[in-house]
């Protein structure tokens, strides 16, 4: 069985209080947030929380300790077979044979005792050789030998069916660097089914997992049974809106999260702007725009932020309206900024307004009229309105500037003497 004591690098039968601290002290050393990417830091950072869990708690402890004091009386036992345990032995032995009547007797309590030994025997090497292959499978990923991981996991399942640390690594393994999710699904629910104590990570890697093959409720109710186990941990809640809002598309459930977080720690700028983009794809723009005020108050540079923003709400979330809003914002205070005009102008084509789409271009032009890509631009949307001589023009003028891109129409009727 594991020591939990030894784990934590503590005395046995140490107090509450010294576990707690021998716990804080290697939790620093080994949290995953200061060992990215390292299967070996992240396995002993859940060995110790483990370790933890139990001794911190006072009825857990205590019959853990009474397990362990069972255990460690039993291995003593086979190990140094005390004097006065083989003095009883031949002395029931010479009452057996003084008094025949109890043969069978003593026959059976014999028979019932090697039974129990063996059976704990093969226990104990059953132990020994899954452990021997659980920490063979970490120096192979340590060494990125991956394949051989899987084999020496299986294996230390295979001697040990419960073993719930083993099945969780394989699962991780199948998922991350096999791709196979089913795989994986399956084994995370092996680990949490054998695991004596519930852990939010559990939940959460089959929750990301339950996404990837598109089990939208699976994903969700192991979410909800994260958060609840980890307390609304700020890493475990912003993983799991993140995989809200990019995988599944709830961003509801994604905005809950990120207001809880918000109110656990309202200077993260990144909350609010998190939250501002569920917002948007909603298409909710008024609670989305009050998000983005803040964020930008924030910001140490207003200016890129905004414009980070316009273009991730025009690419990315297409929402063109909340896009143009926060442009016009930055030509008002800018109106000279010829890239702002451009942006404006296919906002507005993109919305319908050709007539206006078209004025924000020649504005572009005339404040920057060095820019290829704003004749390329025009020279195509004259081409569209069927304006020949025009879309020549800014084609040939593009064509100065150094473009190189093709349009077949347009440089068969610009180009064709070449």
């Amino acid at each position: 069985m594991k020591n939990h004591y030894t784990t934590l690098g503590i005395p046995e039968l140490a107090s509450q209080e010294e576990a707690k601290v021998a716990f804080k002290r290697l939790a620093v050393e080994f949290h995953p947030d200061k060992n990215p990417n390292n299967p070996f830091a992240e396995e002993i950072f859940k060995q110790i929380n483990e370790a933890y869990q139990v001794l911190s708690n006072p009825v857990m402890k205590e019959r853990y300790d009474i397990t362990l004091r069972f255990a460690y009386s039993y291995k003593y036992y086979v190990t140094h077979r005390p004097e006065e345990a083989t003095q009883n032995f031949e002395r029931y032995h010479t009452v057996r044979q003084q008094d025949p009547k109890n043969t069978n007797l003593y026959s059976t309590l014999i028979s019932i005792a090697f039974v129990a030994y063996m059976f704990m025997l093969v226990s104990s090497i059953y132990g020994f050789l899954s452990s021997f292959y659980y920490y063979s499978a970490l120096q192979s990923i340590e060494i990125e030998e991956y394949s051989n991981a899987i084999d020496e996991l299986s294996f230390a399942i295979a001697y040990d069916n419960s073993f719930s640390e083993a099945y969780y690594l394989r699962a991780k393994l199948y998922s991350e660097q096999f791709g196979s999710p089913n795989g994986a699904l399956k084994d995370y629910t092996k680990a949490i089914e054998s695991a004596l104590i519930q852990q939010s990570n559990m939940y959460l890697e089959r929750g990301v997992t339950y996404g990837q093959v598109n089990e939208k409720q699976g994903a969700i109710t192991d979410f909800s049974t994260a958060l609840n186990l980890s307390k609304y941990e700020q890493r475990t809640a912003q993983e799991i809106a993140n995989e809200y809002y990019n995988r599944l598309k709830e961003y509801e459930l994604a905005i809950e999260i990120y207001t809880t977080l918000i109110e656990q720690d309202s200077m993260k700028a990144d909350y609010y702007e998190q939250r501002a983009f569920a917002y948007s794809n909603l298409q909710n723009n008024r609670l989305a725009q009050r998000d983005f005020e803040t964020v930008i108050q924030k910001s140490s540079n207003p200016k890129q932020k905004r414009e980070e923003i316009v273009e991730k709400l025009e690419k990315d979330v297409k929402n063109y309206v909340l896009s143009l809003k926060n442009n016009f914002i930055l030509l008002n205070e800018y109106p000279t900024e010829s890239a702002y005009h451009f942006t404006r102008s296919n906002l507005l084509f993109k919305l319908g307004h050709q007539e206006e789409g078209m004025q924000n271009l020649n504005l572009a032009i005339l404040y920057n009229d060095g820019n290829k890509d704003f004749y390329v631009r025009r020279a195509e949307l004259f081409l569209d309105l069927q304006q020949p001589t025009e879309a020549c023009q800014d084609w040939t003028r593009a064509r100065e500037l150094g473009n190189t891109i093709k349009n077949t129409t347009l440089d068969f009727f610009c180009f064709d003497n070449e």
